[in-house]
């Protein structure tokens, strides 16, 4: 009897052994890693940051670009060279070319060329001296006939060709510029013709600048370019 006790109270102990030695154990043997450490969440919270600050500064980046945009469209100008050989408000027969600025800002322009026949002039009077007639001839005969009679001005009543200087000027917006015309009178109606004839065969080459010093090339007649600066030996 007494050897069965212990035997039962040694195997009560040898449970307890056992059960003690269990929760003896190490609890983290198959406990999984915590994947947000310090480490990553500040590495997460970093590349928040960047990202954040590459988001303002595109932003920002559009918002100069779109105020550039609109200062430019402010100030940009449109230089057209207009030609007619009828004046309304004179009712009169007259031959005109003129610059028209039809842009929002004003224009400084550099240059006017003219060209006909593949040759490129500065100079009105050469320009008609080689497209229409002699206008160096048709002007010695004016100054005769004005140096005989001081009371006639002959060069009204027979007709002249009138310039307008056009090269370093400011061409505001809406404004108009005269670079040459003619007018139609009863002496000098070959001559009218001929120039008339020849007019639309007149190209112009105008090269301007805004006032942000952004320069063009006009063709007059609705080809711009930009360009970076008026060179006036091309």
């Amino acid at each position: 009897m007494d050897n069965q006790k212990q035997d039962i109270i040694k195997s009560n102990n040898d449970s307890d052994i056992v059960s003690t030695n269990l929760c003896a154990q190490p609890s983290n043997i198959n406990k999984p890693e915590a994947w947000l450490t310090n480490e990553r969440l500040n590495l997460f919270l970093a590349l928040c940051a960047i990202i954040i600050s590459a988001a303002s500064f595109y932003a920002t980046y559009l918002q100069a670009n779109a105020a550039e945009r609109q200062v430019k469209a402010a100030t940009w100008p449109w230089l057209e060279v207009m030609t007619g050989n009828f004046d309304e408000e004179k009712n009169s027969q007259e031959i005109t070319f003129y610059i028209k600025n039809s842009g929002s800002g004003p224009a400084i322009i550099k240059y006017v060329k003219f060209f006909h026949d593949e040759k490129s002039y500065s100079n009105v009077f050469k320009l008609i001296k080689d497209c229409c007639f002699d206008i160096y001839a048709y002007e010695a005969q004016l100054n005769e006939l004005q140096k005989e009679s001081t009371d006639i001005n002959f060069f009204e009543t027979f007709g002249w060709l009138y310039t307008g200087v056009s090269n370093n000027r400011l061409l505001a917006s809406g404004a108009e510029l005269n670079l040459f015309g003619f007018k139609k009178t009863g002496f000098n109606t070959t001559q009218w013709d001929k120039v008339n004839k020849q007019r639309m065969n007149i190209k112009t080459e105008i090269c301007y600048c805004s006032l942000l010093e952004q320069c063009y090339l006009s063709d007059g007649r609705g080809d711009v370019k930009e360009i970076e600066q008026c060179d006036i030996a091309r």
